[in-house]
């Protein structure tokens, strides 16, 4: 599944057909799949990714998880990395990237003593849900200080998972006023990876 907000910013801001791609994890012939695609956009979701993948135990607080994803989009990133497929990991996204890549994250982060609360607010409003506001400060000389310059963006953010120990090949792109890691990107990649 894919939330309806990702579909309608390719379709409508990128000019691009999505393709979804089934969580049927090694089912899948991934050569085949990046072959006939353009680009890699993984999306946020309801669920987390699962802690057994870095080595935390998975608790029915941090939940939902949905192993059926995890099995697909871990192989997916490291191959679309390898090859060489442009790679845009969104909310959910820099969480698997991360894990995908050797690093680990911090669950509930709301719960920490100096962190800000990154979850959407409570509403049935989507773009209540979903409305910039939050600041993100671009790292100069990076990726996205290439695209949008570096200093104070302002984004939204919704997410209770975050980057706590970066993965292999990873480098921090932006960050919250909190220290929250907000934005990464693959150190030497062949294609956009972030």
């Amino acid at each position: 599944a894919a939330p309806q907000q990702y579909l309608e910013a390719a379709i409508s801001g990128a000019g691009v057909l999505p393709v979804l791609v089934p969580s049927f994890g090694d089912r899948l012939d991934l050569d085949v799949l990046l072959s006939s695609v353009d680009g890699v956009m993984l999306t946020g979701s309801k669920s987390n990714v699962d802690p057994r993948l870095y080595g935390e135990e998975a608790t029915e607080a941090n939940g939902p998880y949905d192993f059926a994803r995890d099995s697909t989009t871990m192989p997916l990133i490291r191959k679309a990395i390898e090859r060489g497929v442009p790679l845009l990991a969104i909310c959910r996204g820099i969480q698997e990237l991360n894990v995908a890549l050797g690093g680990s994250l911090a669950t509930e982060i709301q719960e920490r003593d100096g962190i800000d609360d990154h979850r959407a607010p409570v509403s049935d409003n989507q773009d209540e849900r979903f409305a910039i506001r939050q600041t993100a400060t671009i790292k100069p000389g990076s990726c996205l200080a290439g695209v949008f310059g570096p200093g104070d963006i302002l984004v939204n953010s919704v997410h209770r998972q975050a980057v706590e120990r970066l993965g292999a090949k990873l480098q921090v792109e932006a960050i919250a006023p909190d220290g929250t890691v907000e934005a990464v990107s693959v150190r030497d990649s062949r294609a956009f990876a972030v």
